[in-house]
């Protein structure tokens, strides 16, 4: 399930999400080093170098924990973390403990981040995110319409979502197009596959659909069929027509954990079998409770985070992480 975005972040927040540290190097004095040229080289001792990495391992596994529960803790103040451009505030960042209910605010930047990343690894972006206001959109027009009301999305109603200029690159070329949504206090995700005019439904509680949500699949296939029309050249009304299908993925085994299926969605999912007779993996509650502290500390230490440092020192960490 997912709250509502509250703040920004900051480094005194319970919402916070940044990027990577860099430890600290010892530097040995220039004595040990002239003493050192004089002395031939020891064996190395696989089981001594075992011991050590394990040692450090263990170390570095305190300091991410140590991270993770200063970013989670409960909000006290209005400090305001910054990152990629998104602002994660306290309230954000504490949605990521365990049993959290992730915010609007977190999916917003998992997405942008993983869509930067996929950018800068491969020179283009083929798994598109919206934001969660895209299905904000859609939901408000739902809403607001019925079939005598109801109004086609012309070009300035999705300006914002799918103009070139505002994204850097055609969204219909994308292989996958993502659309994370929150709604009844619980969070799914809609994947469109443009070239075969698919849209997957992917929920963690796809055997609870209920009517009102079933209107909304409804409402975002014929929304995403109108979206089609305007981002590609080639699609008019009468071939833009989407068949919907209700993706067999694990379902979540409580309340709170659906906002981390949505960001594995993200992470991961293509569509493609992989995981016996699922297009996703079964998670054991341990492994929710790993990600959540992963993606987090992931956030905060990575290099783009731009208070990375404020955090990691506010945090007690800076130098300590392996």
């Amino acid at each position: 399930m997912g709250r509502k975005r509250k703040k920004a972040l900051s480094t005194g927040r319970d919402d916070s999400s940044s990027k990577a540290a860099m430890s600290e190097a010892i530097e040995p004095s220039s004595s040990a080093i002239r003493a050192s040229k004089n002395k031939l080289p020891l064996p190395l001792d696989s089981s001594s170098s075992q011991h050590v990495k394990q040692d450090v391992n263990k170390i570095s596994r305190s300091m991410l924990i140590k991270l993770y529960n200063f970013c989670t803790r409960r909000p006290k103040t209005n400090e305001e973390l910054s990152m990629f451009g998104v602002y994660l505030n306290r309230k954000d960042s504490y949605s990521m403990k365990p049993k959290g209910w992730v915010s609007d605010m977190v999916i917003l930047a998992a997405g942008k981040l993983m869509m930067e990343e996929e950018k800068a690894t491969n020179g283009a972006v083929t798994r598109h995110i919206f934001s969660p206001q895209f299905m904000n959109k859609v939901k408000w027009d739902l809403n607001l319409s019925n079939e005598d009301s109801y109004k086609t999305w012309s070009i300035e109603d999705v300006s914002q979502f799918i103009l070139p200029g505002k994204l850097g690159y055609e969204i219909y070329q994308c292989k996958l197009i993502f659309a994370p949504t929150l709604f009844e206090e619980h969070w799914s995700c809609y994947v469109l596959e443009p070239k075969e005019k698919t849209l997957y439904v992917l929920d963690s509680m796809h055997d609870r659909l209920s009517a009102s949500k079933k209107n909304l699949d409804d409402a975002t296939k014929r929304r995403f069929e109108e979206l089609l029309v305007l981002m590609d050249p080639g699609s008019t009304k009468e071939n833009a027509s989407i068949t919907l299908v209700y993706a067999d993925v694990p379902r979540q085994q409580n309340i709170h954990d659906c906002g981390i299926y949505v960001l594995k969605y993200l992470e991961i999912w293509d569509g493609s079998i992989k995981w016996e007779d699922k297009t996703m993996p079964d998670y054991e509650y341990k492994e929710i409770v790993e990600f959540r502290q992963h993606l987090l500390c992931g956030w905060v230490q990575h290099p783009k985070n731009e208070v990375r440092e404020e955090i990691l020192k506010a945090a007690g960490v800076w130098g300590k992480l392996g």
